[in-house]
């Protein structure tokens, strides 16, 4: 079978699999990518030196066409999907059309984890407040003032959602009104995909999040099938807008590097700084291991240390 059918019935198999929207997304760019490297020619003439020149023109020749315009080198991440595409690609292959797996020359590239850097107090104050108001503007005539912004209530109650939830974006960006229980102050993210990143589980709001949330329903007319957060086309809000606009609040209360994973770092680092057990924090994040949760509670553990240094009586009191 000639490389581009093969990559054609892929597709087809995975969807029937349920793979995640944004994982094919991510697989069909870089399978035609290699497609476009090889050229169409027969699976099973496809081998190691091929597959492994790929990845090395990945690494140095490749010019990434972002929509911001940056075009770094891909990094080891993105590196990663490359490789994965490529291997789910052939291992699909070998089962359905019995060719060899030349991708196996390709070792996994190693992704180096950045280290995690929650909000602090202060970021969350500055971006609820940059959420719900306009950056203060001054005339000749008036006093320097400040105007509500039209979806403030809105990105308030996203703001307060993603910190008190740690729910990821597109987990957010799914909620139906019927997920969210106001009375009880439970939302319910439901299994999404082959459920590999988004397992059904119950996470929890606090008084502020669900007054929040409520305030922001309140101000439109809302099924309970309809999307929580809508745009302002009152089209469904997807990830990719999301960040966008945690970005754009992020720029007008002066913090850097905001977007909505962070949220989720600074509720995990908070739970377990203010005496949450790490294995509720896995089921709340919805991890199926503790690979991350270890990683926050090495956080909390430098925490910790940093405290002991500062409040040991021992190096207090100098004895």
């Amino acid at each position: 079978m000639m490389l581009h059918k093969a990559i054609e019935g892929f597709f087809i198999s995975r969807r029937a699999d349920n793979i995640a929207d944004t994982t094919l997304a991510i697989y069909r760019h870089y399978l035609r990518l290699f497609a476009e490297r090889i050229g169409d020619v027969e699976m099973d003439r496809i081998d190691a030196d091929q597959v492994v020149a790929f990845a090395a023109w990945l690494q140095t020749e490749y010019v990434p066409q972002r929509l911001n315009g940056d075009t770094a080198p891909l990094a080891a991440s993105s590196l990663a999907n490359a490789w994965s595409a490529v291997r789910s690609l052939f291992g699909w292959a070998e089962r359905r059309l019995n060719t060899g797996r030349p991708d196996r020359a390709w070792q996994r590239p190693r992704v180096q984890y950045v280290t995690v850097q929650p909000f602090s107090e202060e970021e969350m104050r500055r971006m609820l407040d940059a959420a719900q108001f306009t950056r203060p503007a001054a005339t000749t005539r008036r006093t320097i003032f400040r105007m509500k912004r039209p979806m403030g209530k809105r990105d308030k109650a996203i703001v307060l959602l993603l910190l008190d939830t740690g729910i990821r974006a597109s987990e957010l960006c799914r909620l139906r009104v019927e997920d969210v229980d106001l009375n009880s102050g439970i939302a319910t993210v439901r299994p999404h995909g082959t459920r590999q990143k988004t397992h059904g589980r119950a996470v929890f709001l606090s008084k502020r999040t669900i007054e929040a949330v409520w305030d922001y329903l309140a101000s439109r007319t809302a099924h309970p099938a309809d999307p929580v957060f809508i745009k302002t086309d009152g089209l469904v809000m997807d990830r990719m807008r999301l960040a966008h606009l945690v970005k754009r609040i992020g720029l007008r209360a002066g913090v850097e590097g905001a977007y909505p994973h962070r949220f989720r770092h600074t509720f995990a680092i908070q739970y377990l700084r203010n005496g949450g057990d790490p294995f509720t924090l896995q089921r709340l994040l919805g991890h199926r291991d503790m690979d991350m949760v270890r990683r926050y509670l090495a956080l909390a553990d430098d925490d910790a240390q940093r405290a002991h240094k500062t409040a040991s009586p021992v190096d207090r009191w100098r004895l």
